[in-house]
């Protein structure tokens, strides 16, 4: 997205905010409390995502992971391999706590500009598969704690219930899917 997008984006939601507060203006002051409360709980994720982008910034312009896996694999990774492997990944990281935005950012930077035979565009869609299927059983995740909360479970027993299999199924059979697709994009 262009520096243009971003600010017509966050313009735009602005006016719109703004909009729905003159035509609410009794919402104002519940607005405005719920955005501070709700800018103090996210600002722990804020800082992770950033330090991790600017991690993968850097490391991808040292070429450290594409040295570190060339150790391990010469030649181009198969892209089969780079679409089944990211999501599964970014999953079982997230089992054990682990932000989806760290290992999608060494991921990333390990099988794209050329390091894996794959579609850019197929694998970014792997990587929001691991971020989805790692929400899905992660005991820090903020969509299994709600869940846990409304039916009363403990969020350990509802992540490595049901929602465990579901989750490597969901990372497995969409990496299956995105390979096939790659086989008629490349």
């Amino acid at each position: 997205m262009t520096n243009v997008g971003v600010v017509f984006l966050v313009v735009y939601f602005l006016l719109l905010v703004l909009l729905h507060l003159l035509r609410n203006s009794g919402h104002v002051r519940s607005v405005l409390l719920n955005t501070r409360h709700s800018m103090r709980q996210t600002a722990d994720d804020i800082v992770v995502i950033s330090v991790a982008m600017l991690v993968g910034f850097l490391v991808t312009r040292t070429g450290t992971l594409s040295q570190m896996t060339a150790q391990l694999y010469s030649g181009v990774i198969p892209g089969w391999f780079a679409l089944t492997v990211t999501p599964l990944l970014m999953t079982r990281a997230s089992f054990v706590g682990i932000h989806p935005v760290i290992t999608s950012t060494t991921l990333l930077a390990v099988f794209s500009g050329g390091g894996a035979a794959v579609h850019p565009a197929l694998l970014m869609q792997a990587h929001l598969v691991g971020w989805a299927a790692g929400t899905i059983s992660s005991v820090a995740s903020l969509s299994v704690i709600t869940c846990a909360n409304l039916y009363q479970v403990p969020s350990w027993q509802f992540a490595f219930g049901p929602n465990l299999w579901t989750a490597i199924l969901f990372a497995l059979g969409s990496g299956g899917l995105l390979s096939l697709a790659n086989v008629f994009v490349r």
